[in-house]
């Protein structure tokens, strides 16, 4: 009696414990794609809010890398909506910033927007799955 439960428990554990592994797997990614949208959501609609609500002469989301100029504020609130991955968000590497392409069906003039792209690393469970980087990326247009 004793000896079958062990080979049935034996058997069966590793499927279990397989399962259990991919629930926590699939469960981080979910959560590291939705920190990673929000990053990227909240960065541009600071990118345009500079420009809609302050009257700011700055056009939104030029190409900068200086950490410390007017768009460290856009690095900031990308690293407040990231939570606990705020660290692994850089100006620059993983949160980069473009001039918006015009939208879709849009007026043939060119209406300023700002495209965020935010890369967050994941590491599933014990490293064995998913991709290694969560990239999302954002457009906002001033309106």
């Amino acid at each position: 009696m004793v000896g079958a439960a062990l080979v049935e428990f034996a058997l069966i554990a590793p499927l279990f414990f397989a399962l259990v592994i991919g629930l926590f797997s699939v469960t981080t990614y979910v959560f590291e794609v939705q920190i990673a949208n929000d990053s990227a959501q909240a960065a541009a609609r600071w990118g345009v809010a500079a420009v809609n609500f302050t009257g700011s002469s700055v056009p939104p989301c030029p190409s900068a890398t200086d950490p410390s100029g007017p768009y460290s504020t856009m690095l900031a609130t990308a690293q407040r909506a990231a939570g606990p991955l705020a660290g692994s968000i850089q100006y620059g590497k993983t949160l980069i910033n473009n001039v918006a392409p015009p939208p879709e069906g849009g007026s043939s003039s060119p209406t300023p927007g700002c495209q965020i792209t935010v890369s967050v690393p994941f590491v599933g469970f014990g490293g064995f799955f998913g991709p290694r980087q969560i990239t999302a990326t954002a457009i906002d247009y001033v309106t």
